[in-house]
């Protein structure tokens, strides 16, 4: 009995050593799939790791690319702009050589001219001969026709006592007013023989003295080319008719839009006034002072052409005005050179026929913003009703008096609100407060909050013609009819031009 129980607590001990053993392998296996796992998992996230830093090192490089293809465009079309800059330099440079050699050969045939005439007149038979001859109808300032083929100038020593010519009727041939060119280009057309330099017997020419300027040619030419019913008196009174007069046209009003920062609806107002101007028969220049903005996208445009006048005219048959834009880069007009502005030289070349003109300053840009006052311009500030209004006017004041219009004197600009909503008691409270702050400064109304502006946009118009009937195209209206107060739009005048006959 004692063995059998011996023997079945060793079997029982056996048994529990193989269990716990087959439980050790158990957990050790488990162990070993845990590490595998965490194993697979770490490689995992290191080829995650690498393939991020392949991800973002091929960007970095695709923007680098990128940048030095920007950088590549940028200096070609730096260094095309530079060569059509200098060609048309040297065009003007060899223009203005011609003229000057044309005006330098001019000068020295007329003083040929004078001084043929001289010996013309030295050469005369004497004033005995001259008597023999039958006194015929006198007629003035007409000159001698004594040789055929040879018209002197147009200059003549005082009255002598020799008879004078008859006078020229008008369907007679009129004498050619060409002066005489160096050299022997008129010696074939019939110049008397005894005026023939190379002749042999020809004795050395007296030194030819200067002529007067107070001759009867010389006062003659002088007051026909200075008044003009004095011409009739000479040139007789069967002239033909002038061809009607062109009107002079004015120097057109200019209002410049400014604004510190984005958002404020500065292009979309500058379009849209604009277009309100238009409808009220005034031929408005847009001006965009930034080379890539939105303005021309108003009007129907698709694409952006700096540097060229466009014109947009209204659809159908409306009598509204055509309205022209032009998108213009200061920078690339190079720096400010003082009195000679390129920049409103360009806007006011641009601006030859139209009735007013609208400058879209580029955002925060002092240094355009300079060059533009100098054209005395009518300034408008659009705000939003928000704090940054209220903290920045007072920067805005103070950066115009310090900078004083064309006249020399500083121009505080005019404020409107934009995107004003009168449900909001914020957009309530801030235009009181801007009222007390700018006083009349601050426009009577505002342009009230819509989304058809924005829905304008995407519809390549203006407010104006995508919802004409609005609340927001009558705030427009209303700015429109502040700006004719303003200032007059530039009409053509006929001040100083003389009346012709039909």
């Amino acid at each position: 009995m004692a063995a059998e129980k011996a023997a079945q607590q060793l079997a029982a001990q056996r048994a529990a050593q193989e269990a716990e053993l087959q439980a050790t392998r158990l957990a050790a296996e488990k162990a070993a799939q845990q590490l595998a796992a965490q194993r697979a998992a770490l490689q995992a996230q290191a080829a995650k790791d690498a393939a991020e830093r392949a991800a973002e090192q091929a960007a970095r490089q695709a923007a680098e690319q990128a940048a030095r293809q920007a950088a590549e465009q940028a200096a070609e079309r730096a260094a095309q702009e530079a060569a059509q800059k200098h060609a048309a330099q040297e065009a003007a440079q060899k223009h203005a050589a011609q003229e000057a050699a044309q005006r330098a050969v001019q000068e020295a045939a007329e003083l040929a001219a004078r001084q043929q005439a001289h010996v013309d007149r030295s050469s005369a038979p004497p004033a005995a001969e001259a008597a023999q001859v039958p006194a015929q109808p006198a007629a003035p300032f007409l000159p001698r026709r004594d040789y055929p083929g040879y018209a002197p100038a147009q200059t003549h020593a005082p009255i002598q006592s020799e008879a004078q010519p008859a006078a020229m009727h008008e369907d007679s041939y009129p004498l050619p007013h060409v002066p005489w060119a160096p050299g022997d280009q008129y010696e074939r057309v019939g110049r008397p023989a005894w005026l023939m330099p190379d002749r042999a017997d020809a004795g050395p020419q007296p030194a030819v003295p200067q002529a007067p300027e107070d001759t009867l040619q010389g006062s003659r030419d002088r007051l026909t080319s200075r008044w003009y019913a004095l011409r009739g008196v000479f040139e007789g009174a069967g002239s033909t008719a002038e061809a009607a007069p062109a009107p002079l046209p004015a120097r057109a009003p200019v209002v410049a839009i400014f604004s510190l920062a984005g958002g404020v609806g500065k292009t979309s107002l500058v379009a849209t006034l604009g277009r309100a101007l238009s409808a009220r028969g005034e031929r408005v220049l847009l001006v965009d002072t930034a080379p890539y903005g939105l303005l021309p996208f108003f009007f129907g445009a698709r694409d952006q052409r700096p540097g060229l006048l466009r014109t947009f005219s209204p659809p159908g048959n409306a009598g509204d005005a055509p309205i022209q834009m032009v998108t213009i880069d200061p920078e690339g007009l190079g720096p400010d050179t003082g009195s000679q502005d390129a920049l409103t030289g360009e806007i006011g070349t641009y601006s030859r026929g139209a009735s007013r003109v609208i400058v879209d300053l580029a955002t925060a840009s002092g240094a355009t913003t300079r060059r533009i006052l100098r054209m005395t311009p009518l300034v408008l500030v659009p705000l939003v009703p928000d704090m940054n209004s209220v903290v920045s006017f007072s920067s805005i004041d103070s950066f115009f008096q310090h900078n004083g219009s064309g006249q020399g004197k500083p121009s505080l600009p005019n404020y409107v609100l934009n995107q004003f909503d009168p449900s909001l008691p914020l957009h309530l409270d801030i235009r009181e407060v801007l009222r007390e702050q700018l006083g009349d400064r601050l426009l009577p109304f505002a342009i009230r909050r819509a989304p058809a502006v924005s829905e304008a946009l995407a519809e390549g118009m203006t407010v104006m013609d995508y919802a004409p009937n609005s609340t927001v195209a009558e705030d427009f209206g209303s700015l429109a009819g502040w700006v004719k107060s303003q200032s007059a739009a530039a009409s053509s005048t006929y001040r100083g031009v003389r009346w012709s006959e039909r």
